[in-house]
């Protein structure tokens, strides 16, 4: 039996200014974070995320693949910055 990839659904539309001509990139995706304390405000830039790059707007929207590399980034770097990784 052959192994397909799930495909991941292309979006409608960009959620920013409902633009339809979107294109796929391998990026950098920057992530500005929201807490705790002194790490609030801070941005961490995640490299070659795939997503979708709106073409009037430029506004990144990440895949589900790339959506989970995101967060998988951001709670090590959370976890690095308060000193919870040996």
């Amino acid at each position: 039996m052959r192994k397909t990839k799930a495909s991941a659904s292309k979006p409608a539309a960009c959620e920013h200014c409902a633009g339809t001509a979107l294109v796929r990139r391998i990026t950098t995706y920057p992530v500005r974070l929201a807490g705790p304390g002194h790490l609030a405000g801070k941005e961490i830039h995640v490299q070659r995320v795939a997503l979708y790059q709106c073409q009037s707007c430029q506004h990144l929207m990440p895949t589900p693949a790339g959506w989970a590399k995101v967060e998988r980034c951001v709670a090590n770097g959370m976890a690095l910055f308060l000193g919870l990784l040996h």
